[in-house]
């Protein structure tokens, strides 16, 4: 039997993304969760994001944001940007995370993080006390430790992405595969129907 739980801000897992808003000589982040790609015909992503944020008005002021995924390693330094406020501390500095620029856009990358998107911002939503920002992926950065061999795709037990859960306040590895997408749904395809 299934309980009610009303309406909910959760899905599980989510991305323990860092997001950078701003410049090389000014730049601020904070760990965003509420964050998924909504596109391919252009590649986009949209995240949802407190009016508040410092990030957020760095993201404005610019009109573009770098979205970085951390491996399970930096659990500590991702959640220090999500529950640091980043108008009165240097986030970088506290935590050793090393900015470097990209390569289309003017704010920056974080160098620890294994993949990176450039995002140029295309749109805003307001939704209660947030903001849906949608932005368009212009550059996609991987450091080649994590890329299977002579190919661009990325491979998940090197990247180790880290993810969160929420209600439980829970970070999270992947587990192992269970199937290759695109093929394990052709078994019930290929089966005789009962009609």
């Amino acid at each position: 039997m299934k309980r009610r739980l009303g309406p909910l801000e959760r899905l599980f897992p989510m991305p323990a993304a860092l997001v950078v808003g701003g410049t090389m000589d000014r730049a601020d982040t904070l760990a965003v969760a509420w964050l998924n790609i909504v596109s391919s015909t252009p590649p986009t992503v949209a995240m949802g994001l407190r009016n508040s944020r410092h990030t957020l008005e760095l993201i404005r002021a610019g009109g573009e944001f770098t979205v970085n995924i951390p491996n399970t390693a930096l659990v500590a330094e991702v959640d220090y940007c999500g529950t640091t406020q980043g108008r009165s501390v240097d986030k970088f500095a506290a935590t050793g995370l090393t900015l470097v620029p990209s390569a289309v856009i003017s704010t920056p990358i974080i160098e620890q993080c294994p993949f990176n998107l450039e995002c140029r911002v295309t749109n805003e939503v307001k939704v209660g006390g947030y903001v849906v920002v949608f932005g368009e992926i212009v550059e996609s950065h991987a450091d080649e430790s994590v890329l299977r061999t002579g190919t661009n795709l990325v491979e998940m037990d090197a990247l180790d992405p880290l993810v969160y859960c929420a209600g439980v306040r829970e970070y999270r590895a992947l587990g192992s595969k269970v199937a290759d997408a695109y093929d394990v749904g052709g078994r019930i395809k290929n089966t005789p129907s009962d009609e």
